[in-house]
């Protein structure tokens, strides 16, 4: 007889410890998964990252800038006030055009 209920004990024991384990296993499955799209999402995000990192560059350069500057603007009026600075005095003339006030913050 106490055979019979070590023997019961154990395979119960036995059963329980295989459910636990399939639960266990199912989750770390579906955590396992998630991390896969959270890496996909990453490296997506990595790359429209590096294409950002290189418009940056590309916008930065001058004779890049230059090209813009000629296609989209007319070059014979961007070219009239190159470094013309104008300081608080000439405010009264009034034959300015394009002025325009910048203020800090």
């Amino acid at each position: 007889m106490k055979y019979l209920t070590t023997i019961a004990s154990l395979v119960a024991l036995n059963i329980f410890a295989v459910i636990a384990l399939i639960y266990f296993g199912n989750n770390s499955r579906l955590i396992g998964e998630e991390n896969m799209q959270l890496k996909f999402e990453i490296l997506q995000y990595y790359e429209q990252l590096k294409i950002n990192e290189v418009e940056y560059n590309l916008y930065n350069n001058y004779s890049y800038l230059k090209k813009l500057q000629k296609i989209y603007f007319d070059v014979k009026t961007t070219n009239l006030h190159k470094n013309n600075f104008i300081s608080l005095k000439d405010f009264n003339n009034t034959e300015l055009k394009n002025v325009y006030m910048v203020s800090s913050n």
